[in-house]
């Protein structure tokens, strides 16, 4: 069973615009604007405008589409799993299994670094490939849990401000920092694991 958390806006893309449409131009403009393909040209011995304007074109797509996958709630859920006082918590209730450890987390930062990349093949053979990063911030002004048998059972969170920096090739594209609603109470079914008992 996956379990997932909902939050508005779902993804980076959202974040970082108010309307998707805009991620793939926004990255059209800074790939052409830093001359970003001149090496594929070269290399593809096609610097010709159309072909330039093209490919271009399909890389900003591709940069938009990584954005679009990915979801703010499962960084989030990512995040809180390696969260220190919930897997101290979890490893009581592993230790204790009829006790359930409620946790409350003062204000705090969740962070989160991505870095996926493009491989641009022109005739079937690789030419280059285009390397993003996504940063990603979460500051939450309290949260609460309930921990069982080692996981993370339920969560409310207040309020949460998240910025997101997008970047192409080390350059930045775009930035942008709003707030994101979560959820005030959401049960997590069966839990997410923070702690495993060592078997020997």
């Amino acid at each position: 069973m996956t379990v997932l958390i909902e939050t508005k806006p779902s993804t980076a893309d959202l974040l970082l615009f108010a309307d998707p449409q805009n991620a793939a131009a926004a990255l059209s403009q800074a790939l052409d604007a830093r001359r970003m393909l001149e090496a594929v040209g070269d290399e593809a011995r096609r610097a010709d405008s159309v072909f330039r304007n093209a490919l271009n074109g399909k890389v900003a797509e591709a940069g938009g589409e990584l954005l679009r996958g990915l979801d703010l709630g499962a960084v989030l859920l990512g995040g809180w799993q390696r969260y220190r006082d919930l897997r101290i918590a979890a490893r009581k209730t592993v230790e204790e299994p009829s006790s359930t450890e409620l946790v409350r987390l003062a204000e705090h930062r969740i962070t989160s670094r991505h870095a996926p990349y493009v491989d641009v093949y022109v005739d079937g053979r690789r030419v280059t490939r285009v390397d993003f990063g996504i940063d990603l911030a979460f500051d939450i002004t309290l949260m609460h849990a309930s921990v069982r048998h080692g996981r993370l059972m339920s969560l409310g969170a207040g309020d949460c401000t998240a910025s997101v920096t997008w970047s192409v090739r080390g350059f930045p594209v775009a930035q942008n920092k709003a707030s994101l609603a979560l959820p005030l109470n959401v049960k997590l079914g069966k839990g997410i694991l923070l702690y495993a008992e060592k078997r020997s």
